[in-house]
């Protein structure tokens, strides 16, 4: 009894897993496009698709994007992007030493040059692709305290 048991159990813990991974699975481009956008819209921020397929919305005054990734539904990536362009090698060296700062300061903001300019971006993982929403407002916080520390530092 105690081993059909058990056989149950662990069944059932299978099934579960298989389930979830199904489900994670299941999230195509436009369904977590959808998402997203749908969120956005419900904090009252207008969203919109972008050439890349990600969503790219405004909030006060600055630009990001949510990085739409099928691949990897675990990872959630909100990104404000082009910053502070960098007009000179002895500006770039500068940015340098101002990134290296945020990123050593910043909890999970993360601040890189793209095509001379400055990117910051809040990159963590989430068990499920909506179990963003909860952090949502604190990586924004996190972005601002991020730019904080890098022009205080250039």
């Amino acid at each position: 009894m105690k081993s059909l048991r058990l056989l149950s159990t662990l069944i059932a813990v299978v099934l579960g897993i298989s389930s979830y991974d199904a489900n994670a699975q299941n999230w195509s481009e436009s369904r977590l496009q959808e998402m997203y956008l749908g969120y956005l819209e419900d904090q009252g921020i207008e969203g919109w698709i972008d050439s890349d397929g990600d969503v790219q919305f405004t909030y006060n005054d600055r630009n990001y994007f949510v990085e739409v990734n099928e691949d990897d539904n675990e990872f959630f990536r909100v990104v404000l992007f082009n910053i502070w362009p960098i007009e000179s090698q002895s500006e770039a060296v500068q940015v340098a030493f101002a990134v290296d700062e945020v990123n050593r300061q910043a909890k999970v903001a993360k601040a890189y040059t793209q095509n001379d300019n400055v990117w910051i971006a809040c990159e963590l993982f989430v068990g499920h692709p909506e179990d963003f929403k909860p952090v949502f407002d604190r990586c924004l916080t996190a972005i601002d305290a991020a730019i904080d520390t890098f022009v205080a530092e250039m």
